[in-house]
């Protein structure tokens, strides 16, 4: 008898486990994990190619900002996704909203420890510019080929590259934004491939969703190659450091991906894609 008490309260202990990897396992994936650590992950690849120190304070927010942002989207959309990608809006509709309060409560947490008006008041700007997207510029999209795009790829490039010396403009804080700006935006873009049906029902003129997949990768490929040309000039110029050589290397890793596309499953596919961010992570290794 109290073998298979034992039994059963073993069995319980794996089913718990079991759920809460799985609960683990859709976070990472649909809850913006991985997205995400793009945030921190360019902020200290810009400190090391600008030859800064970063706040971990700093990279702490850029990591909890955009976490905040995906959720909202993926919240936002959850009932077209629902069609196209139920598993997304299911954990969307289910931890959605827990996942934007714990977020709030970090970022105020953050800031509250940081105390610099600087960084609180582009925390807020960026903060409100990405929720506006998915409320009010959106639309825009419909419009504007690649608008979404272009839209994120600033609001990227200005989190990475803002707070590691603020109030500073020089023509190396120029190619590093120009250059995280491009990389952002072909990844975005990218990315858009997993969401194509949804965005062609909703109207939105993504790169994918006009031009195909093999039209949309030419113009990703040349792009990301444009990248690498400008970076590259940019060492030889002596307006960053030679760790940039990494960065140009990933360039490489961006282009196998675009071109790898079509034989691997999309959500695979993306995953890849996202890994990249992290990648970044390199250039710190060298500086």
């Amino acid at each position: 008898m109290s073998g298979h008490v034992y039994e059963i309260g073993f069995l319980k202990n794996v089913k718990i486990l079991r759920e809460f990897f799985s609960a683990l396992k859709d976070l990472f994936i649909y809850g913006g994990i991985l997205p995400g650590l793009w945030g921190p992950s360019l902020l200290l690849a810009s400190s090391a190619l600008l030859e800064k120190q970063c706040s971990p304070i700093n990279a702490a927010i850029s990591f909890i900002l955009p976490l905040t942002v995906y959720a909202y989207d993926y919240l936002a959309d959850s009932r077209v996704d629902s069609l196209t990608d139920p598993r997304r809006s299911l954990f969307s509709e289910r931890w959605g909203k827990s996942i934007i309060a714990s977020c709030a409560v970090t970022i105020i947490v953050l800031l509250g420890i940081c105390r610099d008006p600087f960084i609180t008041a582009l925390t807020v700007v960026l903060l409100t510019a990405g929720i506006l997207y998915t409320g009010f510029f959106k639309n825009l999209t419909r419009r504007i080929t690649g608008f979404k795009n272009i839209y994120l790829a600033i609001i990227w490039s200005s989190w990475t590259v803002l707070p590691v010396d603020p109030c500073t403009l020089t023509a190396s804080h120029l190619v590093v934004f120009t250059f995280i700006f491009l990389k952002v935006y072909v990844n975005t873009a990218f990315s858009d491939y997993k969401d194509v049906e949804s965005d062609r029902l909703k109207g939105l003129k993504t790169l994918p969703a006009v031009y195909g997949a093999d039209g949309s990768s030419v113009i990703l490929q040349f792009i990301n190659a444009s990248g690498a040309v400008f970076l590259s000039a940019a060492i030889i110029l002596g307006l960053v450091p030679g760790t940039g050589v990494a960065a140009v290397i990933l360039t490489i890793y961006t282009g196998i991906y675009l071109h790898l596309k079509g034989e691997m499953d999309i959500k695979r596919a993306t995953l890849i894609a996202d890994l990249e961010g992290p990648l970044h992570l390199i250039l710190i290794l060298g500086s």
